[in-house]
């Protein structure tokens, strides 16, 4: 008989899965993060024809959420060729943030810029990221639903250190403008610095 946690990993699988096969295709490469009952995956959706950026997902980020606080899965969205990275070293950080997300003193939300971290991988020069909503991604995404848990979908954008810097003085909105204003893409982890 499967225990009830097994039962709602499956159930969220089916639910945030589903949808992103929906909207980006088969995935190519998963990895698996298990500790105890808790399950995070992490999915690689390849570069097409159709959409020339590669798709890293979590599935399970979601089952945790703190009081009064939302339940997100993590969207990476990058160059083809993964910035240089590994699809292990890039399902590894993606692993990282969502428990660095579970701190109590870490608060993840759109508009957030979260820290530089050394655990990004080493060919990246961005090495901070900010939090925004799926800008781009189908609005599906912002309606998933398991049972009464409202699931939302959050873009995981690679910084430069100078960008983190000018967003914890400037502002979220101020980067935007800035970002807009650009011809850089934020799928280039390699772009130079806005600022």
């Amino acid at each position: 008989m499967d225990s009830p946690e097994l039962f709602q990993q499956d159930l969220r699988r089916t639910v945030v899965l589903g949808a992103y096969m929906r909207h980006w295709g088969m995935p190519r490469d998963r990895q698996r993060f298990s500790r105890q009952t808790d399950v995070i995956e992490v999915y690689l959706f390849p570069a097409t024809a159709e959409s020339p950026v590669a798709r890293f997902a979590t599935v399970g980020a979601s089952s945790f959420a703190r009081e009064g606080g939302a339940r997100c899965e993590f969207l990476l969205v990058l160059p083809a060729d993964l910035g240089g990275a590994t699809f292990e070293e890039v399902a590894g950080f993606l692993m990282d943030f969502v428990v660095y997300s579970r701190r109590d003193d870490v608060k993840v939300e759109p508009g957030r810029a979260i820290p530089p971290s050394e655990r990004v991988p080493k060919a990246w020069p961005t090495r901070a990221l900010l939090v925004d909503e799926a800008v781009g991604e189908d609005e599906e995404f912002g309606s998933l639903h398991l049972g009464p848990q409202h699931i939302e979908l959050c873009w995981l954008v690679p910084l430069h250190e100078a960008e983190y810097a000018f967003i914890q003085k400037e502002g979220f909105d101020a980067f935007s403008e800035l970002l807009d204003a650009s011809d850089a893409s934020p799928a280039d982890v390699r772009r130079p610095s806005l600022v």
